[in-house]
């Protein structure tokens, strides 16, 4: 137990924090690139996510007076910009989630760096503010991924499984806040695979 615990806000005595990742499509054209388009069925369901779920969502969370983060590829947010703007207008935040779903840990040095500076500079130009946390897609965080982090100037990451309570995560370029998730906690094991 801590004896000198850091208090919380108005007395709390914990906080919980609840994220989403909004790949939409994503996972089709990057699992399907030459016929991704033609996947007509799996492609609407997976765009129901920023066009009908976020909405939805971000109107729920301003009734109950929430805000949140949205980590969110880049091809999503230049695909689905309505749902990009409802998330800023609402005062959510937007993390980095790859360019396209790429698995950063499948990728080579030149490669995984191309595809990360892209990606932030995408959400950059279009919310207006470099992104300051980072999911790697599918939790694939790579020996890179930390440093290229805390190179652009990330305060956190939310890709590894490594406790169940912030931990501080160092890079070799910096330090990071890791704010730990999990599979059992995410509901893509138990819709999708």
């Amino acid at each position: 137990m801590i004896e000198n615990p850091i208090p919380w806000p108005d007395g709390a005595r914990c906080a919980a924090c609840i994220t989403f990742d909004m790949d939409a499509d994503s996972l089709i054209h990057i699992a399907h690139p030459d016929d991704g388009h033609a996947r007509v069925s799996a492609t609407s369901m997976l765009r129901y996510g920023p066009e009908v779920a976020v909405p939805r969502i971000v109107r729920t969370y301003a009734e109950l007076g929430i805000r949140q983060t949205f980590f969110i590829p880049a091809w999503c947010a230049e695909t689905y910009p309505r749902a990009v703007e409802a998330i800023l207008k609402g005062g959510h935040e937007i993390g980095q989630h790859g360019y396209l779903h790429e698995h950063p840990s499948e990728l080579g040095d030149e490669e995984e760096a191309y595809w990360f500076h892209r990606s932030r500079e995408s959400l950059q130009r279009i919310t207006g503010r470099a992104p300051r946390g980072f999911r790697a897609p599918l939790y694939n965080f790579s020996h890179r991924t930390g440093r290229l982090m805390a190179e652009a100037g990330f305060v956190y990451d939310a890709s590894l499984m490594g406790d169940d309570q912030p931990y501080l995560l160092e890079t070799g370029a910096g330090r990071l806040v890791e704010l730990p998730s999990h599979w059992a906690l995410d509901d893509w094991p138990q819709y999708v695979q």
